[in-house]
């Protein structure tokens, strides 16, 4: 009886084991087979730069043309360019709900397929100063997130001084003929950089 009793011992025994070492290699096993899902949730910065009032997110081309301010005197009719005449026209940058801090590019050009070629950008400015414009010149600065307006006046001539301009008398007679200017444009072109360490 007493072997009958060893070896029921030794069976339970065996069992226990087995049912351990099975428990012991299924909870380890079970650490690197589980699979657990998480979520991060991180809020985007948001880059809706706005142009004279106008978001340029999602867009390349304003829907509106920047109106220019004509400068008059005693001889020419308000609101209307002649030789000599002067005039510029305003660029607002808005960054209020732009998250980064960016540079901005702009330049301003007049339209190649303007017949008036004697039309010149001749300077900007942005706060107080002002400063000379060349073609090969961009106009750059830095804003800063969530930043308010950033003004930039840029100021255009007719060229009439026959030192040089490119057009004569005549030739600014038959343009200002024609019954429609359509192509006398100026182009601006900007390009936003997000500034990065």
């Amino acid at each position: 009886m007493k072997r009958k009793n060893d070896l029921f011992f030794i069976i339970i025994f065996i069992v226990v084991v087995m049912l351990s070492l099975t428990y012991l290699a299924r909870s380890s096993y079970s650490k690197y087979r589980k699979r657990v899902t998480g979520n991060v949730n991180a809020q985007i910065a948001s880059w809706k730069i706005k142009i004279n009032n106008e978001t340029v997110q999602n867009s390349g081309e304003l829907s509106n043309d920047i109106t220019p301010t004509l400068d008059s005197d005693i001889y020419t009719k308000e609101g209307v360019l002649a030789p000599g005449g002067t005039g510029y026209f305003d660029v607002v940058i808005n960054a209020t709900d732009v998250d980064v801090d960016f540079t901005y590019e702009m330049t301003a050009e007049v339209n190649e397929l303007t017949p008036l070629t004697d039309l010149e950008i001749i300077k900007y400015k942005i706060g107080d100063v002002e400063t000379n414009y060349s073609i090969n010149n961009k106009i750059t600065g830095d804003i800063a997130k969530n930043t308010g307006d950033t003004s930039i006046r840029v100021f255009f001539k007719w060229n009439d001084d026959s030192q040089t301009e490119t057009m004569d008398n005549e030739d600014d007679t038959i343009y200002a003929a024609r019954s429609t200017n359509a192509n006398t444009k100026i182009k601006v072109t900007f390009k936003f950089t997000q500034k990065q360490s």
